[in-house]
């Protein structure tokens, strides 16, 4: 279901959802005129709450990363403009780290993370330059030891002790990106997410989208993205962007 707005001097994409990784936006909008299309879709990250072996799954899940936003924005010819962009979204994390005789600690994480561009480059607080690093929205680092397996006389004689802890998450998240001074022109202004998980050993790994034993995965949405034109309070006082 899509519904349009037109809205002054606020460029605003509401309960933008991840459903899908081919949800990408290629708009344009004008300083000028100071009207924006707004795309929403209901779809929203939920988590099975039934208890049994898909107890904690996330849907809607992709391994893949995500674009919110594809457009263009026109600034007026001025050294102190400014665009604040914020996205706002709701992650979901997954955890399963299970153990047993032969493998008695399991670890793994689940990350969300955005990434915001403008002309293809990173915006504060990204420092990745061209090379954007992104801004994590939401991680989560679970680990389980249970190294008494053998003090338990009947399952250590038949090899069959175990012990799993699944743990899944929903929140909400927004974060502020400034991009100062950007000058007038045509600038093409890029908001995406992707999910970052990695195994026992620390190393990256796909998320998963099954949810089985000893994996971790995300999801995400709805989501927005509001993007607002601004000049700086004095000429006299900088944006300052520091460690």
């Amino acid at each position: 279901m899509h519904y349009h707005y037109t809205v002054t001097n606020k460029i605003l994409l509401a309960s933008l959802v991840v459903a899908a990784s081919t949800m990408g936006l290629r708009t344009g909008w004008s300083q000028s005129s100071g009207n924006f299309t707004a795309t929403i879709s209901t779809t929203q990250c939920t988590i099975n709450t039934t208890p049994g072996t898909t107890g904690g799954a996330l849907n809607p899940g992709t391994a893949t990363p995500v674009m919110m936003l594809d457009t263009y924005i026109q600034t007026p010819n001025s050294k102190f403009t400014t665009l604040l962009i914020t996205p706002s979204l709701v992650t979901g994390l997954f955890n399963n780290t299970q153990v047993s005789q032969d493998m008695p600690i399991s670890g793994n994480s689940a990350a969300v993370k955005v990434f915001v561009t403008l002309d293809g480059k990173a915006v504060a607080p990204d420092t990745g330059g061209y090379s954007p690093i992104g801004v994590i929205y939401d991680q989560r680092f679970q680990q389980l030891s249970a190294p008494f397996f053998g003090e338990i006389t009947e399952c250590a004689m038949n090899n069959n002790c175990s012990l799993d802890l699944v743990l899944s998450t929903l929140g909400a998240h927004s974060f502020n990106y400034v991009a100062p001074n950007v000058g007038g022109g045509n600038h093409h202004l890029q908001v995406s997410w992707e999910f970052q998980c990695t195994d026992n050993a620390g190393m990256p790994t796909a998320c998963t989208t099954a949810y089985t034993a000893n994996s971790a995965g995300a999801c995400a949405g709805p989501g927005s993205v509001t993007v607002t034109q601004v000049k700086n309070f004095s000429q006299n006082t900088p944006i300052v962007i520091g460690p």
